[in-house]
């Protein structure tokens, strides 16, 4: 496996990882118009993955960034993506309610907007480049290290 194109996205949770921020991209976005995805991109050469994500953030959320960064993105998992040769990482940034509502608010400089999302919510919305499976996986581990002694 090559790392020749390597994704980077935050998963924007509350602590009992019950809502989510997430982005709707607009009409204009392709092949997914309107699609939802995760906030993030595409990693640069000269770019560490964390670094990248910063980048990302900025440029999407503008200054509505800083409290994210500010909150410690944490490494979750870095799998294969759908594409072949390509590789996504996913960071965790968990703030509570009050932040995640305000985010809802936030400008979103890239895409249409950002949304807020129960947890049920998540299965049924349509996300971008097959980041609904890398979600499931995020859920699936968190449910996995919730329940060990």
């Amino acid at each position: 496996m090559t790392d020749r194109h390597h994704g980077v996205v935050a998963i924007v949770t509350n602590p009992e990882r019950t809502r989510f921020f997430v982005q709707r991209k607009d009409e204009h976005y392709r092949p997914h118009p309107r699609g939802y995805s995760l906030f993030g991109g595409a990693r640069e050469a000269h770019e560490e993955p964390a670094q990248t994500l910063a980048r990302e953030l900025r440029e999407e959320l503008g200054a509505a960034a800083q409290g994210l960064l500010d909150a410690g993105p944490r490494h979750v998992l870095t799998i294969p993506a759908l594409t072949p040769g390509t590789l996504v990482s996913l960071y965790e940034v968990v703030v509570d309610d009050r932040e995640l509502d305000a985010l809802g608010r936030a400008t979103v400089y890239e895409g249409e907007r950002g949304v807020v999302l129960e947890r049920a919510e998540l299965a049924g919305t349509p996300f971008v480049w097959g980041l609904g499976s890398l979600i499931a996986t995020y859920l699936e581990r968190h449910e996995a290290t919730r329940h060990q002694p």
